[in-house]
């Protein structure tokens, strides 16, 4: 699969990095996205992890003793179907 680039300032980027490294633009551009998708993955688990720890947080809450008042009870609405 080609890839054609048409962004001057990618261009002018990428040939400043080839100058520099000596490297060349296939070489520069997949680790460029090896390290995006390794930074999107470390992300994306932290989330996971983040999200794993809030579920955990209440499940302790509610099993030490959560609200048994119905939803009606704790919010009351009246007879209009509006809370009170």
């Amino acid at each position: 699969m080609a890839i054609a680039i048409d962004n001057p300032e990618a261009e002018a980027l990428l040939a400043e990095i080839e100058a520099w490294t000596g490297r060349e633009a296939p070489d520069l551009l997949v680790e460029v996205l090896r390290r995006e998708r390794d930074r999107l993955e470390a992300e994306r688990d932290r989330r996971v992890t983040e999200a794993l720890e809030d579920m955990r947080w209440l499940q302790e809450r509610w099993r030490a003793g959560g609200d048994l008042r119905s939803i009606d009870e704790i919010i009351p609405y009246d007879e209009n179907g509006l809370p009170v």
